[in-house]
């Protein structure tokens, strides 16, 4: 899973090096509503997996697992790996 995340956050981190001030600003006031609405969603369920909060996000996988990461990095919830 690290390297789907470090796979999302390089081009990420690529474009925000060339963007504006305002346009970093309105991606981050965008990624907040989308950390709210992923909380919403998952609020109550004790199991889920990316593809599900995906579908919901409307978004890529790949973004949904950075901010799932990020959420849990934060605090917000608790990320774990299932055990096979």
């Amino acid at each position: 899973m690290s390297k789907e995340v470090l796979s999302a956050i390089s081009p990420s981190y690529e474009l925000a090096t060339y963007s504006t001030p305002e346009l970093r600003d309105l991606f981050n006031d965008w990624l907040c509503e989308i950390e709210k609405e992923a909380l919403i969603f998952l609020k109550g369920k004790t199991i889920v997996d990316p593809e599900m909060v995906a579908r919901h996000l409307r978004l890529e996988r790949e973004s949904t697992i950075f901010i799932l990461n990020k959420l849990a990095r934060q605090g917000d919830i608790d990320l774990q790996v299932p055990r096979k």
